[in-house]
């Protein structure tokens, strides 16, 4: 997965673009549409999650900004802050939820380095000697990094990041991280990108 501020979760693909449609102009973040959360490493952002019944979040998820879209009567506790609408909904009903939950708690839109920062939606990486746009993949791979309290093992970004299996042979990860290291070195960064046996780190920043 990417590195998108606001998150559409919706297993069916005819209705996410009707739900990103839905909220265009609400914020000017980048809108990343899915089928499925992962079970870890969340997001930066906001989620508008669509849950069939009794389907289950991941914990995370009930720390972020979330407008939950569910079933008529499902009427389960939900986490504190969370917008909760009954499907079907119109439009504006959805557009005001979201609304609420990024007045409550906004999209955090970058991430702060010593000497520069990344910003999230222009993936922008900023430091001493300027600044470089990153592509989308390096950008995510660098989030996760920066936002990861432990090395990330390398199936885990290629799993999260690219969507393939751990026993893809490719060399995905370490192009990306060859060339993210280059950019960052250019900028003169204090942040350094390093292999931890099976996975890599970010440190420094």
């Amino acid at each position: 997965m990417g590195g998108a501020p606001l998150w559409i979760v919706e297993p069916d693909p005819l209705v996410r673009p009707i739900l990103a449609a839905a909220v265009e102009g609400v914020t000017a973040v980048a809108i990343e549409m899915v089928e499925a959360l992962p079970n870890a490493a969340p997001p930066a952002g906001a989620l508008i999650l669509s849950l069939r019944p009794g389907e289950l979040w991941p914990d995370w998820a009930a720390a972020l900004p979330t407008v939950a879209m569910v079933t008529k009567g499902d009427t389960r506790p939900w986490p504190p802050g969370w917008e909760v609408l009954e499907k079907p909904l119109h439009p504006a009903l959805l557009r005001a939820a979201l609304l609420r939950v990024l007045e409550a708690a906004p999209i955090q839109d970058s991430l702060p380095i010593a000497g520069g920062g990344l910003h999230l939606t222009r993936r922008l990486l900023s430091g001493p000697g300027g600044e470089v746009r990153l592509t989308e993949k390096e950008a995510a791979l660098l989030r996760h990094l920066l936002t990861a309290s432990a090395p990330v093992p390398r199936a885990a970004l290629l799993a999260e990041i690219w969507g393939y299996h751990s026993d893809t042979p490719t060399r995905t990860v370490e192009t990306h991280v060859y060339r993210l290291r280059r950019k960052i070195e250019a900028l003169g960064l204090p942040l350094v990108i390093e292999a931890t046996g099976d996975g890599y780190g970010a440190r420094g920043g």
